[in-house]
């Protein structure tokens, strides 16, 4: 029957097609994500480890190397810790300068973590030696990428911080976790960690813990027992760790570390195209059953000369499975190109986004699924097709379906409706939430401003005279350019959320902190004098920083509002003083001015408690330069590093990109999943207003002649179109309620994604039932007006 109606057969294998392939390249980055092992020994014993602050806020407060040498050796849950942090250092020897993220670990990281290497050895404990001479490890990444996989590569030597690092090995591919790290260092060559002062230093947490569980503990068993030794520190180190702070261990499983933000994402949308498969099979079973019709007089006479129920049921759900299996390979071929798609939409949200990949277990969920749904559109027209009645053979097989079968595609048409209501209610939210996010005021200007990060080599600008000079000619240079209305230097940029929050203990006149309670922390930035009229941000009192803020002169800072309102509520900040610094080199600062808010780390976070300071006054080696041009800011970024490079050949210029650019990556997340919800939804509408207007065109075709009568009686045209609308309408309204009803349980699973707007907002309730009332009646005119239409002459003259 499929070979006599090829049509039918093309359109439900492309409707398939679509509807498997786009599950299929969800389900391919879930499986590579979600479900694949890490590349990790044990990975399900692996935990992330650092401190929090019940009063400071959620943000780690990180270790301190005291605290990592406390919790290896005292606690009792861990088979072993090690420590990690990054930073960034230029690296020599290579064809050209090069800053490089490098990870900062202890010699037992590799290890803890599971690692083996592709070439030499790992980091040791004996790396960690004093006299022991500085090793490098490389990233794969970074190994393909600079030196083009080359295995010569073990033992060459480069130079970082003024020392000589030999390369001993390099690493498989793993996830770029916790950082997207180039090469990895000793604890001992990095100028930082090794300093003496640094390692004495209970309260100078700048580390990060991963430890491995002995076998058979638990997370929450681990918790316990680094509890015991929270109350130990407390108690032995009381001014580290203050009871009003709250400070406490917060551990988390690697697994849900590198999957928590995907996961909810991928899991909506795999339900979502879920449900798009489900409307598919829905309105493909309707048309099977259309086509009963036509074909109940054949399927009668098979009856009619021998042939069986089991016979006809078989041969009509055999079909639909090859129908399916057909759409499965094309939505293989649709997944394999879908899912490359989906790598940098993924990437937004775990570093896991490089593996994914169509593999053997893909292949089985195309499979399984192809089945699945040539069972769920073939089950019922096979059914419906093998209670055919002999009876049909005396009428043509006009009624073949009789009233059963009528229902059962009034059913269908309420379950799509259904479907699609919870899909439009979702797109709309997201839809909604996402316009909330870009009508969000940043409290900044970000047209026509170029941003460019200058992280300055450590050991050539250790004096902070010399950084001062290279970042005043910088800036003096950069603005006389022509296209440049001004330029600044800032130690982060706005909404770029590489560098998370930088925290600093300060003091306020007048309002003494009580001794067992940890100091206020505050949001700080370093920025130069132009920095608020570079991003166009007003200054609501006082003034901004001068060039006369020099090293030498009376040190000042510069507060937002937020921080104004809570610390001097109806008083004038101005000429206030704020201390900050270490109790034994504690320096005050006046408050010279108040700008207006900003939202630094993103359009859905509150601005935080900012106090910014001036670079000479406190020092700056790493920092954003940000210019304002009069035209396209992009035009001037070659002449800009020129002139960095004339003023230090072998500064590193990186990470060139507009605030337009950085506003835009920062909605790509939300943009991009409102948009693949709205794709569903649209395809969702357009299938279901397909099915109700091709039900209720076949019911006024098969109800020509009972029309005819009707107006021949007497019966109006208006109310042969009020009949079978309402007729068309009855389903929808079934499934509008059901819609409802289901979407208001559905919509939960969005309340983390959304924005400025509640799952349950009654708004956009009302707005999509609307639309697809609207709608469902415009689908209903085309085959009323038919009816209503109608020669009663004709229709009797024919029968």
């Amino acid at each position: 029957m499929l070979a006599r109606n090829p049509g039918y057969a093309f359109l439900a294998i492309l409707t398939l097609g679509l509807g498997i392939g786009a599950n299929t390249a969800i389900f391919t980055v879930i499986n590579s994500v979600l479900l694949r092992p890490l590349p990790y020994a044990n990975a399900e014993q692996l935990i992330h480890l650092d401190l929090t602050s019940a009063k400071l806020g959620p943000d780690p407060l990180g270790l301190s190397v005291q605290e990592v040498k406390d919790f290896r050796e005292q606690n009792h849950v861990f088979s072993d810790l090690a420590e990690y942090h990054a930073m960034t250092f230029t690296l020599l020897g290579a064809k050209e300068p090069e800053r490089v993220v490098t990870g900062v670990v202890s010699g037992n990281y590799f290890t803890v973590l599971g690692v083996k290497p592709v070439l030499g050895r790992l980091i040791v404990a004996s790396d960690e030696s004093q006299t022991a001479p500085p090793v490098l490890v490389l990233s794969y990444a970074y190994w393909k990428k600079e030196f083009n996989g080359h295995r010569n590569i073990i033992g060459r030597t480069f130079e970082m911080n003024d020392r000589v690092h030999t390369v001993v090995d390099v690493l498989p591919p793993l996830p770029e976790y916790p950082e997207a790290d180039d090469v990895y260092m000793a604890t001992t060559s990095c100028p930082f960690r090794s300093a003496p002062a640094m390692i004495a230093n209970r309260d100078g947490r700048m580390l990060t813990g991963f430890a491995r569980l002995k076998p058979g503990i638990t997370l929450a068993q681990a918790n316990s027992d680094l509890a015991v030794l929270n109350q130990r520190f407390a108690m032995e180190y009381p001014k580290s760790y203050p009871a009003s702070a709250g400070i406490a261990t917060q551990t988390i499983a690697i697994e849900q570390e590198l999957t928590h933000a995907a996961r909810p994402t991928f899991l909506i949308l795999l339900g979502v195209s879920g449900l798009v498969l489900l409307l598919a099979c829905a309105n493909l079973a309707n048309i099977a059953l259309s086509r009963q019709m036509q074909w109940s007089r054949e399927m009668a006479i098979r009856m009619a000369t021998g042939a069986s129920q089991w016979n006809l049921f078989s041969q009509l759900l055999t079909e639909s499975i090859l129908i399916a299996l057909a759409g499965g390979v094309l939505g293989i071929a649709i997944a394999e190109i879908g899912s490359r798609l989906l790598i940098g939409y993924t990437a937004r949200m775990t570093t896991l986004a490089a593996g994914i990949q169509v593999d053997g277990r893909v292949f089985l969920f195309d499979l399984g699924l192809s089945l699945f749904a040539g069972l769920l559109f073939g089950v019922l027209p096979g059914y419906v097709a093998s209670r055919v009645r002999l009876t049909s053979l005396g009428n043509s097989g006009e009624r073949t379906t009789g009233r059963g079968g009528t229902r059962m595609r009034s059913t269908l048409v309420s379950v799509q409706v259904t479907i699609s209501f919870v899909l439009l209610l979702c797109a709309g939210l997201m839809l909604h939430s996402l316009y909330n996010l870009l009508s969000v005021d940043p409290g900044f200007k970000t047209s026509n401003v170029l941003s460019m990060r200058l992280s300055l080599n450590w050991t050539k600008y250790q004096k902070s005279e010399i950084s001062r000079s290279f970042l005043h000619q910088t800036l003096e240079r950069v603005g006389a350019l022509p296209g440049v209305q001004s330029a600044a230097m800032s130690m982060a940029v706005p909404l770029n959320s590489d560098m998370g929050p930088m925290k600093a203990a300060i003091l306020i006149e007048g309002q003494p902190a009580h001794p067992d309670e940890p100091l206020p922390q505050i949001d700080f930035a370093i920025v130069s004098p132009d920095y608020f009229r570079v991003l166009g941000v007003s200054l609501l009192a006082g003034r901004s920083f001068l060039a006369s803020d020099a090293v030498d002169a009376p040190p000042v800072v510069i507060v937002n509002e937020r921080m104004a309102r809570r610390y001097w509520p109806h008083q004038n900040p101005i000429g206030r003083r704020v201390a900050f610094g270490s109790v034994n080199d504690r320096k005050w600062a006046s408050v010279v001015g108040v700008a207006r808010d900003i939202h630094q780390y993103g359009l859905d976070k509150q601005p935080t408690e900012t106090i910014y300071f001036p670079p000479d006054q406190t020092g700056m080696t790493n920092g954003s330069l940000l210019v304002r041009t009069s035209g396209n800011p992009m035009y001037l970024a070659s002449q800009i590093e020129k002139i960095i490079h004339q003023i230090d050949p072998q500064q590193l210029v990186v990470d060139v990109r507009t605030l337009e650019q950085i506003r835009s990556a920062q909605l790509g997340t939300p943009r991009v999943t409102s948009v693949l919800l709205s794709l569903f939804a649209a395809v969702a509408l357009f299938i279901t207003i397909v099915g109700i207007s091709g039900t209720l065109a076949l019911s006024v075709a098969r109800r020509s002649k009972e029309i005819g009568v009707r107006i021949a009686l007497g019966a109006t045209r208006q109310n042969i179109l009020r009949n079978v609308l309402t007729r068309g309408l009855f389903p929808v309204l079934i499934g509008l309620g059901a819609g409802l009803l289901a979407a208001a349980f559905a919509t939960r699973v969005l309340v983390s994604m959304l924005f400025g707007i509640k799952p349950d907002d009654p708004t956009t309730f009302i707005a999509i039932a609307i639309l697809l009332l609207v709608v469902a009646v415009l689908g209903c005119l085309i085959p009323a007006r038919r009816a209503a239409m109608v020669d009663p002459m004709i229709v009797l003259r024919t029968e």
